[in-house]
């Protein structure tokens, strides 16, 4: 087994959330999309249902959106929990903003040929 250390997988998985944050504020469609591994999926509740969507196509729909940073809002970037729970799987609790809406985002990451990714994101406006 791995030796396991919690505070750099901690440090890295922060990398990790930066390129979420700061690629979706700032437009930089490919820096957010690395933040996710390829099998990703995103989960909601929409008129009383769970809807899944895949990486792909969330990916795509995200690069035909206008960046907040274009229209002058204020970055909300902001780790509300972040738990790693083993050497290859951690839990953060994230909100940010896509004016405008607010969303608190549950994101599972997972470490897989030694790069953090989220894997799934479970999301809601506020």
């Amino acid at each position: 087994m791995q030796d396991f250390d919690p505070k750099a997988e901690e440090t890295a998985i922060r990398a990790v959330l930066t390129d979420y944050f700061d690629g979706l504020y700032h437009g930089r469609i490919d820096q957010f999309a690395g933040a996710f591994h390829p099998e990703a999926r995103l989960f909601t509740v929409a008129d009383g249902k769970v809807s899944i969507i895949d990486y792909g196509p969330y990916i795509e729909r995200c690069r035909g959106r206008a960046a907040p940073a274009a229209s002058g809002a204020v970055q909300l970037a902001e780790v509300l929990a972040l738990t790693v729970t083993s050497a290859d799987t951690a839990h953060a609790r994230v909100r940010d903003a896509f004016p405008p809406r607010t969303y608190v985002n549950d994101l599972s990451l997972a470490k897989a040929g030694g790069r953090w990714g989220i894997v799934a994101k479970v999301y809601h406006a506020e």
